[in-house]
């Protein structure tokens, strides 16, 4: 197979659907020797911010000289960005070699009268493996959906679990209440894990201390009293460390990373080292300044030209759109943005068209390349009804790309909602931009 083929191989194994359990994974991973159970990790569940911590942590611990994996899901641009290793996506020649052992594997399982596994079982197998064979320290592992059911929940013993925000999203597999999302995240949790909660609602606070408190796993609920924003521009943020007794030696330092939402998944991400550290683990203090001021990830409010602003974020759920109307409300105050905006029709769509269109100018509505896109058209229409305004549709992303007017330096071009839009978004936009240099 060569690379494509590769790829169509994983992807094309999205037929078999999403199959909650552990069962297909663990037979799967028991065929090429159970990978996953030499492997040290730090497990990630949440409905957002999981990204965002998964990639500090991972560039932090690269910085301080660890062989770092990194699992996230879905990519932005490319299927080599899910698994990274030292923040670089697995190279052609790997995802090759490694998905060819695990198709192997497969076709094993098959011929044994055992269902095929699933895409993500796939990939989350290939992780695993890849990691394994390159002689990872320690592996980032975001969940992909839910935790209790979720493939990569077959890791035996973290070293760390870390809850991020958690609201509604994915009622139909998890749960139609706070509290059940909470119960099915929670539930990574390993008897006697170190836990790091990010700040809940009460709801879901409850569910998931009962929990850890049920698998005897001390635990730390993220302060906010523990940090503070300093000064915050376009180029990044200064954010001051205040928790006594925290990590010696860290005061003030920057935050590559835009957006007040980052400010406590940074701070998560320093509570989650504190463990590392009581572990034993070497994480200087100068790894973690260099890191957090280095750190990229794309797709997050992330600006990719001036003069015109282009800016893209993937915030795909009300939750999500909340924290980045009130960013832009911080970064461009008083401005209306020029929006491009296209969701998954099983999201609240109302919802977060009500946090989005104080802030909104002109409109233009975009498809997500999903099956599940609410597409433009009926975007538009829903726009128009619901809040009187005459807006743009295309039939491609590209499109929508070709049509921002560069020359307009004072508009804010703001790209969000799915991921499934928001990388597509990306490389149209790079590719244009390069081509204007040009």
């Amino acid at each position: 197979m060569n690379v494509q083929e590769t790829i169509d191989f994983i992807e094309s194994n999205g037929k078999f659907g999403i199959r909650l359990g552990l069962e297909s994974i663990g037979l799967l991973l028991s065929e090429l020797g159970n990978p996953q159970d030499k492997l040290k990790c730090i497990h990630v569940a949440g409905t957002n911010g999981k990204g965002s911590v998964s990639t500090m942590l991972s560039t932090i611990l690269k910085t301080a000289g660890y062989t770092t994996g990194l699992y996230t899901s879905p990519a932005l641009e490319t299927f080599n960005e899910r698994v990274q290793l030292n923040n670089v996506p697995i190279p052609d020649d790997d995802l090759m070699q490694v998905t060819k052992k695990v198709q192997a594997a497969c076709d094993t399982l098959v011929a044994k009268g055992e269902p095929h596994p699933t895409g993500f079982e796939i990939e989350t197998a290939l992780a695993f493996e890849y990691f394994y064979e390159k002689g990872a320290d320690l592996c980032v592992v975001e969940v992909g959906m839910g935790g209790r059911l979720d493939a990569t929940n077959i890791i035996p013993s973290p070293e760390a679990v870390v809850i991020m925000s958690i609201s509604l999203d994915h009622t139909d597999y998890l749960g139609d209440t706070i509290g059940k999302i909470a119960g099915e995240k929670a539930a990574i949790i390993k008897e006697g894990t170190s836990v790091v909660i990010y700040p809940q609602e009460k709801e879901a606070e409850d569910v998931i201390v009962s929990y850890a408190q049920s698998m005897k796993a001390p635990f730390t609920i993220v302060n906010p009293d523990n940090i503070c924003r300093v000064s915050e521009s376009l180029d990044g943020q200064v954010l001051k460390y205040k928790k006594p007794g925290g990590i010696a030696g860290l005061d003030t330092f920057r935050l590559k990373l835009l957006g007040e939402h980052q400010i406590l998944n940074c701070l998560t991400v320093l509570n989650t080292l504190e463990i590392l550290l009581k572990k034993g683990y070497a994480i200087p203090t100068s790894a973690i300044t260099a890191g957090l001021s280095d750190v990229t990830f794309h797709g997050r409010f992330e600006i990719l030209h001036h003069d015109p602003i282009i800016l893209i974020d993937g915030a795909h759920n009300p939750n999500g759109i909340e924290y980045f109307v009130k960013n832009i409300k911080t970064y461009f105050p008083g401005n209306k943005i020029n929006l491009y905006f296209g969701m998954l029709a099983d999201k609240d769509i109302d919802l977060a068209l009500k946090y989005l269109m104080p802030v909104t100018g002109d409109v233009h509505a975009l498809t997500p390349e999903n099956d599940r896109a609410l597409p433009a058209d009926k975007m538009a229409e829903l726009i128009h009804r619901e809040y009187g305004k005459n807006v743009n549709f295309y039939d491609t992303i590209e499109a929508a790309v070709d049509s921002i007017d560069l020359s307009a330096e004072d508009r804010i071009n703001v790209f969000v909602g799915s991921l499934y839009m928001i990388g597509v978004a990306r490389t149209a936009i790079v590719k244009r931009l390069k081509t204007k240099e040009a």
